[in-house]
């Protein structure tokens, strides 16, 4: 997976929008399937579709893993 971190750090850094998103945040998971779907039919590269499955594998098992962390945001 691609470094989140750097990523954010060069997007702070060259002043480009960016937000990030809690593994406790429930509205998270749809939303990244939802992105997986769109990018998909959008048609990015194996790659990167390989790399929001991957992310999406981290959070499912945060989720198994901490039930009860997950909240809505606030």
């Amino acid at each position: 997976m691609k470094d989140q971190k750097a990523l954010l750090f060069r997007c702070l850094k060259n002043d480009v929008p960016a937000m990030v998103f809690s593994g406790n945040d429930i509205l998270f998971l749809p939303l990244l399937k939802r992105y997986y779907e769109d990018a998909k039919t959008a048609g990015c590269t194996q790659e990167f579709l390989d790399d929001i499955l991957l992310r999406i594998q981290e959070f499912e098992k945060h989720i198994t893993m901490s039930p009860d962390t997950i909240k809505l945001p606030d």
